[in-house]
């Protein structure tokens, strides 16, 4: 995963959308991991809480743009040089889980798919999602195994349904001997 390992602040309400991992520029512009880069949730000014690794809670607005390669950059109202910033290093970005934009019937968000149970076609249990790690063009998926646990390409090729209502994803039968 590109960005850090921590373990969310967000309640059962809310969701982590990432954390502020640098500066940029003299101006106050922090550098964000989003956990959705290619999101355009903070095309326009958010709000959001911030919050901090000991717990602390501030809500702010903020909007975000792209930077070079992978980065993304954040400005937050009322930040406007870099010792603002500084002082927001390793704070975590967290909005409403109601505030998070409709997605159509294909497309899911990663709060909604941990802690499913993963079963193949049929009906063989593989374990439940307990990860999901977002560090190139495809993300991967931790599943906890009764013994170990195993790692399964997001890819549409392995996924037969994601199922809500009963808590799972079905995958085809064959999708470990893929890889």
């Amino acid at each position: 995963m590109s960005g850090p390992l921590k373990k969310s602040s967000a309640t059962e309400t809310e969701v982590s959308l990432g954390w502020i991992v640098g500066l940029h520029g003299i101006k106050g512009e922090v550098r964000v991991h989003l956990h959705n880069r290619d999101s355009d949730f903070f095309a326009e000014k958010r709000e959001l809480e911030l919050v901090h690794p000991d717990g602390e809670r501030r809500r702010v607005k903020m909007s975000a743009r792209p930077g070079a390669k992978n980065r993304v950059l954040g400005r937050i109202e009322n930040v406007k040089v870099r010792e603002q910033a500084r002082l927001l290093m390793g704070w975590e970005l967290i909005v409403p889980k109601s505030d998070l934009p409709e997605l159509d019937g294909s497309e899911f968000y990663h709060h909604e798919l941990i802690d499913l149970d993963v079963v193949t076609e049929n009906g063989e249990s593989v374990g439940v999602l307990k990860e999901i790690q977002s560090a190139g063009p495809v993300d991967m998926w931790i599943v906890k195994t009764p013994d170990d646990e195993v790692y399964i390409p997001a890819l549409e090729e392995f996924i037969v349904e994601v199922d809500l209502v009963e808590g799972r994803v079905v995958l085809e039968n064959g999708w470990n001997s893929n890889f």
